[in-house]
């Protein structure tokens, strides 16, 4: 029997929430492998992945190397966006490939199951699977219950503290064989800073630049130059649902002031407070490792270095501006 018949995605971390403004995703490089249409997808969505999710699909970032797995979202549902926005919001989660091994980092919320699931049959299928999170919140574990269940051959890195049950849980399985999980899916430590080659991957992982959640790590993967950093980075967004989910060009970067009030309302310890030492961590981070791509759980992946070097000045200025506001 498969485990995936005891175990379940997370509930789709969708809301009803605030409004977005900008938007500017432009057509980018990266190809789209392949897109879901409602006839693929309507008889295993759930009521909230019908209603809500747009573009279920996998993008290819690195040739025959990384992808980006999920959808778009209409930014109105979102409530970690401010309530002037007015765009749609890519879901996301990533996935290497490496030989007959596929190493997922985040696995999205629940609601792009369908392209989660796109993705096992199409890329994944008997692969050693490994995986691992950012932050053990619904948007970057919502559907790790059916990744873990659904591979044959799968290992769980655990990088923080805490349970993770409350959101693979399906409700008709008895609870001790829930408290069973990790019992029968491997799991490897990666307590930050750690770092670990798993086939031609060299992953890092380390405590998150700038967060809101206090055990978030951001991992960075050195072949492809790929930071991955939860829920910051997010700032850009899309004017259409079927817009490609990439940035890789500086044009038309958002206002300063915008992307501060972004920030601060996702990370609610911003406005009013002194943190130059934030900063100043922040600057290190990307003076240290060669970053060619930013991969966040929501929000565009931002791509190539020049492209990368000019948002993270971007965020800089709003993470100062953030201070002041009320």
């Amino acid at each position: 029997m498969k485990r995936r018949s005891v175990l379940v995605g997370a509930l789709a971390s969708v809301v009803v929430g605030p409004r977005i403004s900008h938007a500017a995703a432009r057509p980018a490089g990266s190809r789209a492998l392949h897109r879901l249409d409602a006839d693929e997808i309507s008889g295993g969505r759930t009521f909230s992945q019908q209603l809500f999710s747009d573009n279920q699909s996998v993008y290819e970032l690195v040739p025959e190397r990384l992808y980006r797995v999920g959808c778009t979202v209409e930014a109105k549902r979102m409530s970690w966006l401010p309530k002037d926005l007015d765009a749609f919001e890519p879901i996301n989660c990533y996935l290497f490939v490496d030989g007959d091994m596929v190493f997922f980092v985040d696995t999205g919320a629940a609601v792009a199951e369908p392209a989660v699931r796109l993705a096992m049959q199409e890329i994944v299928g008997d692969k050693q699977t490994n995986v691992t999170f950012t932050r053990n919140e619904a948007d970057c574990i919502g559907n790790l219950g059916y990744i873990l269940g659904t591979a044959e051959n799968s290992k769980l890195m655990f990088g923080g503290v805490g349970g993770i049950f409350e959101w693979i849980n399906d409700p008709s399985v008895a609870q001790l064989e829930v408290r069973d999980f990790l019992g029968r899916i491997p799991v490897e430590q990666v307590s930050s800073p750690t770092r670990k080659s798993y086939g031609n991957l060299t992953l890092r992982w380390f405590d998150a630049g700038v967060k809101e959640m206090f055990l978030t790590q951001w991992v960075f993967e050195e072949q492809t130059g790929c930071l991955f950093t939860s829920d910051t980075y997010g700032f850009r967004h899309l004017e259409s649902s079927q817009a490609p989910p990439i940035i890789d060009s500086s044009d038309d970067l958002p206002a300063v002031d915008v992307v501060a009030k972004e920030f601060a309302e996702r990370i609610n310890w911003l406005p009013g407070s002194d943190y130059p030492m934030v900063i100043a961590r922040l600057k290190s981070i990307f003076e240290e490792f060669d970053v060619q791509m930013i991969a966040p759980v929501h929000g565009c992946v931002i791509k190539g270095r020049e492209v990368v070097a000019e948002h993270v000045a971007l965020s800089i200025e709003a993470l100062e501006a953030a201070a002041a506001l009320g």
